[in-house]
């Protein structure tokens, strides 16, 4: 009888109510108290009511003062329980603050803006909603020392909320201001609860090419490794989120660190990992990848890999994106038995999908499945994974041009694995074709790209596009020679797969001028004692077979000399 005695009670008030603030107050008390059943009865009615009677009357109950009852009653009724009418409240409410000048929306106040902020984001698609956030992120970003006074949970609402328009300016200028006042109370960030952690940092993690987000991202992994003792309270999903946002800032020690303290407790978990959602294990393991030499990373990792494979039947469930950052993901650790085992279940999922559904994969995610199963060429699911995905980007010949050029030198560097397999071959030459008409665009290709187009396209040398993807990279590379840090910047694999290449087409001016300065690199590497330090077996002997194909450039054969010495001095035989 408690129970429905409360419920009525609740009822009672909210009709009763004379005004915002005993409205507000009503229903900020009674929706605590009631439960779920009857919650939602009462967020429904109350989110009716609200509509009903108050949204009408904003604007002059900021005059009054009572922005805050709005604030509060919006972020009740936006949640799902508030349904249709909830939806319908937070949508006029969002509309209305996006119609304000700055002398009105600042009567709001700042703390009862955060609270707008988080009840708009429920409704990201809404265009009112984002209009309505957009105004908040203006105010914010032209009075950011507003921020001090706000509590951090405040701040956690905001960043929340902007968050979700990352392409806004004004909600990306606002979350930089955000961002530096959580810098300034970096001696405070104990006062972060862990599901502020959890926003701060995956509201951050939007826009990575930000350095005051960069810092205060820093900052916050500091915090978390000093609580590393107590990760056994976040959830699956915080934790998930946490590394999402950590691996976007993968050169900075402090985001190692924070997510190797996660990789431990995941670890500790490891016996319940049933209890994790598809999305977050994917989350997880694409971020422990961006450290793969760490063995925490890897161990769980692993464990996470033997819990995907267990749910084999369950693939089809994952998102168009997971799939594929799964296989990605797992290919860091190709020498991992249960990763590979999971990367084979997921291979076969790519091959029981219909076209319709392959074509439904991003570009990016295409990519992403190649690029992952390259690393298992002898499997027998992923040569097949691998000729549907080729006839899948053969189908989008005619897109290939919005392909990034990594994208397009991760495509050839994968399907080079096969290359006996006709559609492989054929979408081969379908990119040979893409890069040749689009040349000027080798200027934009990293040296790590360039050398895997040459790589790859060496694979079909009895393909006239792919030698003449070879010939023009020459070009590139000379281009390159003739800057003031020279090829200094190369690494020595790429030297030693780009020389390779090169060597197939020894009759081309272009291929002999680009050895010669790729001879004259490597001869600047030796060092006092004439010793070609660095260079593995595989390179050395890639550089021995480019050179000896410029048997007429003295500098081709003063490096052949060397590379040739420097092998022998190890006790090694050439090939």
């Amino acid at each position: 009888m408690y129970v429905v005695s409360t419920f009525s009670k609740a009822l009672t008030e909210i009709d009763r109510a004379h005004n915002i603030r005993e409205f507000s107050t009503a229903l900020v008390k009674h929706e605590r108290q009631l439960r779920k059943a009857e919650r939602t009865i009462f967020l429904q009615k109350a989110a009716a009511e609200f509509y009903l009677r108050f949204v009408s009357s904003f604007e002059e109950n900021i005059r009054a003062g009572e922005s805050w009852g709005y604030a509060t009653t919006c972020n009740a009724v936006s949640r799902e329980a508030g349904g249709l009418m909830g939806i319908q409240a937070c949508e006029r409410m969002a509309a209305r603050v996006s119609q304000l000048d700055n002398a009105r929306i600042k009567q709001i106040g700042i703390r009862a803006l955060s609270l707008f902020a988080s009840s708009f984001a429920r409704r990201s698609s809404v265009t009112e909603c984002r209009n309505g956030t957009i105004r908040i992120a203006e105010f914010c970003r032209d009075h950011s020392g507003a921020f001090q006074e706000l509590h951090s949970q405040n701040l956690t609402m905001l960043v929340s909320g902007f968050s979700n328009w990352p392409e806004d300016a004004a909600c990306r200028e606002a979350t930089i201001a955000i961002a530096g006042e959580v810098i300034r109370r970096a001696a405070r960030l104990s006062e972060l609860t862990q599901q502020g952690m959890t926003r701060l940092v995956n509201g951050f993690s939007q826009w990575p090419e930000e350095e005051d987000l960069r810092k205060a991202t820093v900052a916050i992994a500091g915090e978390l490794v000093r609580r590393a003792a107590r990760l056994s309270s976040f959830t699956q999903k915080e934790l998930a989120k946490l590394v999402n946002g950590f691996s976007k800032r993968p050169e900075e020690a402090a985001s190692r660190q924070a997510t190797v303290a996660i990789a431990v407790e995941v670890l500790r978990r490891a016996d319940w990992l049933t209890s994790f959602t598809q999305q977050d294990l994917a989350i997880l393991v694409n971020g422990f990848s961006k450290w793969p030499e760490d063995g925490h990373c890897r161990q769980a990792a692993v464990s996470i890999a033997g819990e995907i494979f267990r749910r084999a039947a369950q693939l089809s469930d994952h998102t168009r994106q997971g799939l594929p950052n799964l296989v990605s993901a797992f290919s860091k650790w190709p020498e991992e038995a249960a990763c590979r085992q999971a990367a084979v279940a997921l291979a076969r999922e790519v091959l029981h999908c219909d076209a319709a559904r392959l074509s439904s994969y991003t570009q990016q995610g295409l990519v992403s499945l190649v690029n992952g199963i390259r690393k298992w060429p002898e499997e027998q699911a992923f040569r097949q994974a691998a000729v549907a995905l080729a006839r899948e980007v053969l189908y989008r010949v005619a897109e290939l041009s919005h392909f990034t050029q990594r994208d397009l030198a991760n495509l050839v560097s994968g399907f080079s694995k096969w290359p006996d397999e006709a559609a492989c071959r054929q979408v081969a030459v379908a990119l040979a074709r893409e890069v040749l008409c689009g040349a000027a665009r080798l200027s934009g290709f990293s040296h790590e790209g360039l050398a895997s187009l040459v790589d790859g396209f060496c694979k079909w040398p009895e393909e006239l596009p792919s030698g003449q993807v070879i010939v023009a990279i020459a070009g590139e590379v000379l281009r390159r020679a003739n800057r003031k840090e020279r090829l200094a910047d190369f690494t020595r694999q790429d030297l030693a797969s780009l020389l390779n290449g090169f060597g197939k087409r020894p009759e081309e001016l272009a291929s002999r001028q680009a050895g010669v300065a790729i001879a004259g690199e490597v001869l600047r590497r030796v060092d006092r004692d004439g010793a070609l330090s660095g260079f593995t077996h595989e390179e050395l002997t890639s550089l021995v077979d480019g050179f000896s194909m410029f048997p007429g450039e003295a500098e081709c054969h003063r490096a052949l000399a060397g590379t040739t010495r420097e092998l022998k001095s190890h006790g090694l035989q050439l090939r």
